[in-house]
């Protein structure tokens, strides 16, 4: 008997190949997504659906007898250089939405189809595609993490996020399957241009003649309710905070709901809110500036999405900077500022000489996940005014 996910747990896989697939009540299609440490897909091989159903160490196997596809994953046969594997389900019919059907069972077996794992997708809602679940390379091997969240905007929008580009042909009175070819951009896709605060302060972090040596991050949102067929249901908008730390330009560590602490403790993430529950912060990053190693310049504060929902959806969605030693807030600002965005740099601490400066960015990206932010970040390292 497999063991049952709850959402967000995670799962050691100690086999080398795993099936995944899915139940459902409506016609669905099964796709995976092969990613790198930054979020962005392999190559034009790097999507696998049933228009291109062969991967590296991936494949689509067409279900039997009435039975749904499932995807075949070899994992000693995943290429290097991919991080994550993520597995999306989507109604075949893209105007339907997945809260009018029972939830889906996703299973994960071994190659014997022993049960490994089993999640229920209990978290979508109005949305035509859900991410289902991700598979994660981490140090002791690869894992299975348990998301079952919609995706807004639909599959061809998630891979655009993940910096693919879906080219379907025009449909035919009886369209027979057929090889989609997914081009990537040569260039990195382009980001939209920073759209910072209105006042975009930089404050030295000094209390008269002491310098300051414990900063808070706090990121609050309010859960949202929309009306369904059902009656008002909850939405779980899924925010997160994360603190990355660059030595120069290169990434060494970051604090998030997948890493709570740096290596060395200095930046720690207090735990994950996964709806927004609660009064004032619902998540609090804390950087004790005192034990920062000292290869470390700068300390950049992000806000991301986990699945999608944009900005301008959020109820009294802040963040803000305080003084750890009285709560004395720095700096605040509101996030719907953000948009039609998933992610926002917010924010990053600096050293300036001995000192350490504080300074305000608020500019919109497309991010769900802090490692997709990453890139995305670096031109905001010598950010100045």
């Amino acid at each position: 008997m497999g063991v049952s996910l709850a959402h967000r747990q995670t799962g050691v896989i100690a086999v080398e190949e795993i099936v995944v697939s899915v139940r459902h009540s409506a016609a669905i299609e099964l796709s995976a997504l092969l990613l790198t440490a930054q979020g962005s897909v392999l190559d034009s091989s790097g999507v696998v659906f049933r228009g291109h159903p062969v991967g590296p160490g991936v494949r689509l196997a067409p279900g039997l007898g009435g039975r749904a596809d499932s995807l075949v994953v070899a994992l000693p046969d995943v290429p290097t250089g991919i991080s994550h594997i993520r597995i999306v389900v989507a109604l075949a019919d893209r105007s339907a939405h997945l809260e009018d059907h029972p939830p889906g069972e996703v299973s994960v077996d071994d190659a014997n189809g022993n049960p490994l794992y089993d999640y229920t997708i209990d978290r979508a809602g109005p949305e035509s595609t859900a991410i289902a679940v991700d598979l994660d390379l981490v140090e002791r091997g690869w894992q299975v993490r348990a998301v079952g969240a919609g995706y807004r905007g639909g599959f061809d929008a998630l891979v655009a996020a993940h910096g693919g580009t879906m080219e379907r042909p025009a449909p035919a009175s009886a369209p027979a399957p057929r090889a989609v070819p997914i081009p990537l951009p040569d260039q990195p896709v382009k980001p939209r241009e920073p759209r910072p605060n209105s006042a975009a302060p930089k404050i030295s972090l000094r209390n008269g003649d002491d310098t300051l040596a414990f900063v808070k991050m706090g990121l609050g949102w309010d859960p949202v309710r929309v009306q369904s067929q059902y009656g008002l249901r909850e939405v779980d908008i899924d925010l997160d905070a994360s603190a990355l730390l660059f030595a120069g330009e290169t990434l060494v560590d970051a604090a998030f709901f997948g890493g709570l602490a740096s290596k060395d403790g200095s930046v720690r993430h207090l735990g994950d809110n996964l709806t927004g529950d609660g009064e004032g912060d619902d998540e609090v990053i804390t950087v004790d500036l005192t034990r920062l190693p000292a290869q470390v310049t700068t300390v950049v504060f992000v806000v991301t999405s986990y699945a999608g929902h944009t900005f301008e959806l959020v109820r009294n969605a802040f963040w803000r900077m305080v003084n750890g030693a009285n709560n004395t807030e720095l700096v605040r600002s509101n996030l719907q500022v953000g948009g039609p965005n998933t992610g926002m740099v917010v924010a990053k601490l600096y050293r300036d000489g001995s000192d350490w400066k504080l300074e305000s960015i608020g500019a919109p990206i497309q991010a769900g996940h802090p490692v997709e932010a990453a890139e995305q970040v670096r031109r905001f390292l010598d950010l100045t005014e």
